[in-house]
């Protein structure tokens, strides 16, 4: 079983509840999505197939053996799309059956029912800013764990902040689930958000990319 992979990196989560925490990262080449602020258009096509058992034996070589602890070693599947993959859920649970603590990024223009019920979803629902809006299975929300999978939006502008929270609102979703709100890189002014979300009491999370923050918008492999 082969997999065309970007690249494999540890470096600290960037987003999400789980920010700040060392991941190793598995990244998988390709995405039939084209965001208008995709900042890992590298991954489209640049790649090298490996085996699973490759994958594996890298991923264990970078972090480290699967421990129990609470601050156990956290691999993260990412793209690209990585559920565009045919075998992307083989990989998950061969992570999770080596006892890592497994997530995945994801757009949600995939069935999640696929995923690996462990394996926390971190899915971006993609605003009309994004240009890729209609990309969604609506289906997806039903395989959402309540307070540990993870749904995102980026917004690009005051108006998606407008849609995504209507969007919410409409599916009664605030009081479920786990929401994150995040400013697009150099589009949407962060106080402005959070500001915002202040402002409307909206029961969701501020976020923005911290490997950006520390490193800078340009560098790979963090």
């Amino acid at each position: 079983m082969k997999f065309k992979v970007n690249e494999i990196f540890t470096s600290l989560q960037g987003e999400g509840t789980r920010a700040g925490r060392i991941c190793c990262f598995i990244r998988l080449t390709g995405c039939p999505l084209r965001c208008v602020y995709c900042d890992t258009e590298y991954a489209f096509y640049e790649g090298q197939m490996k085996e699973l058992d490759e994958i594996l034996n890298e991923v264990v070589k970078q972090i480290g053996t699967p421990k129990t602890e609470i601050n156990a070693p956290f691999v993260e599947l990412t793209g690209g799309e990585p559920l565009a993959h045919p075998h992307a859920a083989e990989l998950l649970r061969q992570l999770l059956d080596i006892h890592y603590e497994v997530a995945i990024e994801t757009a949600g223009s995939h069935d999640l029912s696929v995923v690996p019920t462990e394996v926390i979803k971190i899915v971006d629902r993609k605003t009309p800013g994004s240009g890729e809006v209609d990309q969604w299975l609506e289906t997806n929300l039903n395989y959402l764990v309540p307070g540990r999978d993870e749904l995102k939006f980026v917004l690009v502008n005051e108006s998606d902040y407008d849609w995504a929270k209507a969007w919410c609102l409409d599916r009664k979703i605030l009081d479920r689930q786990i929401i994150l709100f995040s400013p697009a890189w150099g589009s949407l002014d962060p106080q402005w958000l959070a500001e915002k979300i202040i402002q409307d009491k909206l029961p969701v999370r501020f976020q923005t990319q911290l490997h950006k923050v520390i490193w800078g918008s340009d560098r790979t492999g963090v």
